[in-house]
C-alpha cells in the first residue's frame, strides 16, 4: 500500500501514543518529528526531531501530512493555534484512526 509521508507537530507523550496508532496501520509514513528548537536533532520513538514550529510554511510546501500531536493537557491553546497556523498554510491534515477505537452507545457527537 502507498504510505504517504507524514510529519508529526509536537514531541511529548501525546506524540508517543500517536505514533503507537500510526505504526500499527499502513497509511502514513513518519518522516519527522517538529518540536521546540532545543529538541531538533533528537529522537522521538526513533524519529527524528527535523525543525520548529518556525519552519511549518517550508515543511507545508513538501507536501508531506501533518498531524497535530502536541498534547492539551490544561491549555489547549498553543495546539489550536498550530491547527490555524497549518490550515492557514493550506497543509495536507492527516486523520489518525485507531483500529480500536469505538464511539460508546451513550456519547453525543456534535
Amino acid at each position: 500500500m502507498l504510505q504517504n509521508e507524514l510529519i508529526l507537530i509536537g514531541g511529548g507523550g501525546h506524540c508517543v501514543s500517536c505514533i503507537d496508532v500510526i505504526e500499527s496501520q499502513d497509511h502514513f509514513k513518519i518522516v519527522g518529528v517538529v518540536d521546540v528548537a532545543k529538541k531538533v536533532g533528537q529522537e522521538v520513538q526513533g524519529y527524528q526531531v527535523v525543525g520548529t514550529d518556525e519552519e511549518l510554511e517550508k515543511f507545508v510546501r513538501t507536501g508531506k501530512f501533518f498531524v497535530v500531536t502536541i498534547g492539551h493537557v490544561g491549555k489547549i491553546n498553543r495546539r489550536i493555534a498550530v491547527f490555524e497556523k497549518l490550515e492557514h498554510l493550506s497543509a495536507r491534515v492527516a486523520v489518525v484512526q485507531s483500529p480500536l477505537a469505538y464511539v460508546s452507545r451513550k456519547a453525543v457527537l456534535g
